[in-house]
């Protein structure tokens, strides 16, 4: 997860893109995403727990459904 949210906040690069014989050329100031979760709970050798999250392993309808939790990242350039 922690990889996810640093490759995320390094909005300091162009997206550019070619269409229609021209290059188009964009530059984030701001990027607001929002994903679904579910967390992960693990204990180590050591008896350490660790909390990470993984994308929801499956979604099925049933009369109780499970709590999903979701993150949100709002991004700026400064």
């Amino acid at each position: 997860m922690n990889e996810f949210i640093l490759e995320m906040a390094n909005v300091d690069f162009y997206l550019t893109e070619h269409y229609l014989d021209e290059e188009i050329v964009l530059k984030p100031k701001k990027i607001e995403t929002q994903t679904p979760v579910q967390l992960s709970i693990e204990i180590d050798e050591n008896s350490e727990v660790k909390i990470g999250a993984i994308p929801p392993m499956y979604y099925v309808e049933t009369t109780f459904m499970p709590v999903f939790h979701n993150i949100k990242l709002n991004i700026e350039t400064e």
